[in-house]
């Protein structure tokens, strides 16, 4: 049995409406980059159960090509991952995608490690073991820098 739905009962959102309706049903990618796959998997969970859409990989060259393909909100990117070096890969991606936020989520507690990421555009710098309610915030933060509200315009 097929259900007929006619213009007249749809409910006809004004503009404001129709915003605010898209921007709560619009899901923000975020991609993690990762080689632990225990930290991939609770970070995965976390960001879906805020509300995201998450990717998750474990190497320099998914990362690239996820950034290559994919418009995400922001990025989870550890420094030490098997093919290659992370800071490098937060170098191509501040090429590839300058406003797509960084966020450096790494093992390694060095200050210089810290400036490196940062000097080179880092949105924030965490260190493993994570507070998940920090990690959230941060997460958030970036996001909402690189999709800032719309305006309301009556």
């Amino acid at each position: 049995m097929a259900i007929e739905i006619s213009a007249h009962t749809v409910p006809t959102l004004r503009p404001r409406e129709a915003r605010q309706m898209n921007s709560q049903t619009t899901l923000q990618a975020v991609l993690i980059v990762d080689d632990d796959p225990d930290i991939l998997t609770a970070l995965h969970d976390l960001l879906e159960h805020d509300g995201f859409s998450v990717t998750a990989v474990s190497t320099c060259r998914d990362a690239l090509t996820q950034v290559r393909t994919t418009n995400f909100s922001a990025v989870l990117l550890d420094i030490g991952l098997p093919d290659g070096d992370g800071l490098a890969v937060l170098e191509t991606i501040q090429a590839l995608a300058p406003s797509l936020p960084v966020i450096v989520l790494t093992a390694f507690t060095a200050l210089d490690y810290r400036a490196k990421s940062l000097s080179r555009g880092a949105f924030s710098y965490l260190t493993k073991p994570y507070n998940r309610d920090e990690l959230r915030a941060v997460v958030r933060r970036a996001v909402d820098l690189s999709h800032p509200p719309m305006p309301f315009n009556n």
